[in-house]
């Protein structure tokens, strides 16, 4: 299967978040020069050809310098081309400053990705946010007036302290800004954050339920369709990039933390940076049965509204997915936890909300 998918991972941040679990460190800009050297060599390693998709992620790309952020995307130039459909690029509003929005749109950046998480200042201090909420407005004017015609951001809700209003707030500061594409997570307390230390109790199930379909129907109302269990877009700027990992399609990825996935192989970066910097066991193989791959590619194209393209099933593993999930399948097309459309097997709007829980019965014994 082609590979046409690029993942860069830049691990600086100026501050870390409390709900943060990602591959991250503090931004020294003598640890970040010996980085992108490592980088480049990673990159140089790739065969030459043009990606359909470049997804600069992290952390906080935007921690750059404006000479270093150029350095990296000099090197990337290489991966550019007419087969080029989206180039995305992760900015923080208090780094993303003018400049360095210009020099993205230089280099043949088309989207953009920002850190927003929400418009509430006193929200923003509890989980370690350092911008405040006219930092990200003024940062999506720019972007929009520089040309930028996909703009995303990343919002989230379940915040300590967070009270209903302050997600009516953020929907209703939404519908007043230049932006297409939303990701809009509920906060997940993962181990080794600062949140998960202070014993922060998440939402309880109900409220979660409610204040998600609370999101679904105002963005719906504001022209955004669901495509993804956490993500909306307008007309057609759904991700590509992120599409390509729900498809479960091959993809290729660098820098500390990454995955890189070629048809059965799972390639995983270190997340040490010493040995990544001295290229030090800086790849870990894990070659997939094809159980294990079939039920990736089951679980992750489950997370999309479209689902699982049934004929591309059968083409990558000539097996149709009724021979392979035989009786969990079965069993959950009959309760209407599932259904067949248009030559794909989805989850119905009500059972997307427990989709862990079905993909359970289909896990490789």
């Amino acid at each position: 299967m082609k590979t046409d998918s690029l993942y860069i991972h830049i691990p600086f941040c100026d501050h870390i978040c409390s709900y943060c679990d990602f591959a991250k460190v503090f931004y020294k800009e003598d640890l970040a020069d010996q980085y992108l050297r490592r980088l480049q060599k990673e990159l140089a390693q790739i065969p030459r050809h043009p990606m359909k998709t470049i997804y600069i992620g992290g952390g906080t790309p935007s921690a750059l310098t404006y000479e270093q952020l150029e350095y990296l995307l000099k090197r990337v130039e290489r991966f550019i081309g007419k087969q080029t459909k989206e180039f995305t690029v992760e900015v923080n509003p208090e780094s993303a400053t003018l400049d360095k929005l210009k020099l993205l749109k230089q280099y043949h950046v088309n989207r953009l990705s920002i850190g927003v998480q929400t418009f509430q200042d006193h929200l923003l201090h509890f989980i370690g946010r350092k911008h405040y909420s006219y930092q990200a407005i003024e940062v999506i004017e720019n972007a929009y007036k520089l040309g930028f015609e996909n703009i995303s951001i990343d919002m989230m809700y379940g915040l300590p302290m967070q009270q209903e209003e302050d997600l009516m707030h953020d929907l209703e500061r939404i519908l007043d800004l230049p932006i297409n594409h939303i990701s809009y997570y509920s906060l997940i307390l993962e181990e080794g954050t600062v949140l998960h230390y202070k014993h922060y109790q998440p939402l309880d199930s109900e409220i979660d339920k409610r204040w998600n379909d609370i999101i679904d129907d105002r963005l719906y109302k504001m022209g955004f369709h669901k495509y993804e269990v956490s993500n909306y877009a307008k007309e057609q700027h759904e991700s590509l990039h992120n599409k390509a990992y729900w498809h479960y399609d091959n993809y290729i990825g660098v820098g500390i933390g990454a995955t890189s996935k070629i048809d059965d192989k799972l390639i995983n970066h270190s997340r040490n940076m010493k040995k990544y910097l001295n290229g030090e066991n800086i790849e870990e193989k894990e070659i997939q049965t094809s159980e294990d791959t079939m039920f990736n590619h089951l679980m992750m194209s489950l997370r999309l509204v479209e689902g699982l393209d049934l004929e591309d099933f059968y083409q990558r593993y000539q097996k149709h997915v009724e021979d392979v999930f035989g009786y969990p399948l079965q069993k959950h097309l009959n309760e209407g936890d599932l259904v067949i459309v248009d030559h794909h097997l989805r989850t119905t709007p009500e059972s997307m909300a427990y989709l862990n829980d079905i993909l359970v019965d289909f896990l490789p014994e």
